[in-house]
């Protein structure tokens, strides 16, 4: 065994067996149970510290968090919409996110070339902003 492993061992028989004799528990379990945590409170063991939004970060900025532009793009959040795009196609599928550059995500979509044309199904698509000629809701909000 090499010198590392030696010093990383931590041997808990010594605190086992005082706890043994210490606890008169008649079920093993038991016994077992409150020698471990006597063990494991005797060990000094540092505690994680809580996570703390970062004041820094966009999102984490509670100013931010209840903008009214914002409030709009979560109402839109599964609601079906269709886009139009520049080459003619049209894709309806329900709203999931977009981002800075109007990049919009959509899941279950389809695609028809024309009103009325042939159904193509696509799913989960991103179609970037640049191409967007316009959007609109089609049905009221459903959830997952």
């Amino acid at each position: 065994m090499s010198e590392l492993a030696k010093e990383s061992e931590v041997n808990l028989e010594p605190a086992v067996q005082e706890c043994s004799e210490e606890f008169s528990a008649s079920d093993p379990t038991q016994q077992y149970q409150q020698a471990l945590n006597k063990a494991i409170a005797q060990m000094e063991i540092n505690q994680k510290e809580p996570w703390h939004r970062d004041p820094d970060s966009g999102t984490d900025n509670e100013a931010d968090r209840f903008n009214p532009k914002r409030e709009l793009l979560r109402s839109w959040l599964n609601r079906l919409f269709r886009i139009k795009m520049t080459d003619g196609r049209i894709l309806s599928g329900y709203f999931v996110c977009t981002d800075a550059d109007a990049n919009v995500v959509l899941q279950a979509t389809s695609e028809f070339t024309e009103i009325g044309g042939e159904e193509r199904v696509l799913g989960l698509v991103m179609i970037p902003g640049r191409y967007i000629v316009s959007i609109e809701e089609r049905n009221p909000r459903f959830s997952w």
